[in-house]
C-alpha cells in the first residue's frame, strides 16, 4: 500500500509541476494488484484534475483545483479519504463548516469549546489528524449531522491506498454534483491542538485517543 501511495503522490506532483507526467511509466513500477490499484487512482485523479489550457496564465477552475487539492491531502495525509469525503458530505447536507462544528460540539457535550472542536474537525478535513485516534462517538455525531453512517466514515479513514468506499470508477464524487462554493470555503482555522502531557481533556481524547499510561 505504501508503494501505491508513494507512486501516486509522485505522479500528482510531476503532473502539477509540468503536466508531462506519463501514467504508463508509473504503472510499470507497480506489480499485480498494486498496479491495478494505482491505475484506478491515477484514472480518478486525471478525470477530475484541471486540464491545462494553451494560455499558461489562465486560471484553473476553482472546483477542479479544490478536488485536486483534496485528493492530494488524502494521499499525503493521515486521515484517509476524509479530506475528499467530509467537504462533499457537508455540501450535500447544505451545511457550513461553522454549523457542523457548532452541532458537533453540542452533541459531544462540549458547548463552549467550539474553537477546539473546530480545530480538530478542520484537521480531519485537511488530512492532518490520524484517523485511528478519532473515537466512534465523534464519528457517530458527524454521521447524524451529515446524513451518513459511522461505518462509512470509519472506512474512509482507513482507505488510504484505495479508492474511497463506495466508489465505482472515477466518478465517485462527481455524483454529488457541483457543491455551492460558499459551503466549501476554507476559513482560517487554528491547527489541531497539541496538549501538553498531563493537560489533555475529554475533547483531546475523543479526537486523538486515550492518553498513554506513563511507564513506571
Amino acid at each position: 500500500m505504501a508503494d501505491v501511495e508513494r507512486l501516486l503522490h509522485e505522479f500528482i506532483a510531476e503532473d502539477r509541476e509540468g503536466g508531462d507526467a506519463d501514467p504508463v511509466a508509473y504503472l510499470r513500477r507497480a506489480r499485480g494488484t498494486d498496479r491495478a490499484e494505482l491505475e484506478a487512482l491515477i484514472d480518478a485523479y486525471l478525470t477530475r484534475a484541471p486540464r491545462r489550457r494553451v494560455d499558461p496564465a489562465a486560471d484553473q477552475p476553482p472546483a477542479a483545483r479544490r478536488t485536486v487539492d483534496e485528493l492530494t491531502r488524502a494521499v499525503a495525509g493521515r486521515s484517509g479519504w476524509w479530506p475528499a469525503l467530509l467537504p462533499r458530505l457537508r455540501a450535500t447536507a447544505r451545511l457550513r463548516r461553522s454549523e457542523v462544528v457548532d452541532r458537533l460540539a453540542r452533541d459531544l457535550g462540549a458547548a463552549g469549546d467550539e474553537a477546539k472542536v473546530g480545530a480538530y474537525y478542520h484537521a480531519m478535513e485537511q488530512g492532518t489528524l490520524p484517523a485511528a485516534g478519532v473515537s466512534d462517538r465523534v464519528l457517530d455525531a458527524l454521521a447524524r449531522i451529515m446524513g451518513t453512517t459511522t461505518a462509512r466514515l470509519r472506512d474512509a479513514g482507513r482507505a488510504i491506498g484505495g479508492l474511497p468506499p463506495g466508489a465505482h470508477g472515477a466518478a465517485a464524487f462527481a455524483r454529488i454534483g457541483t457543491p455551492d462554493p460558499e459551503l466549501l470555503e476554507e476559513p482560517r482555522v487554528a491547527p489541531a491542538p497539541v496538549p501538553a502531557v498531563g493537560q489533555r481533556d475529554e475533547i483531546d481524547e475523543l479526537f486523538t485517543g486515550p492518553q498513554p499510561q506513563e511507564s513506571r
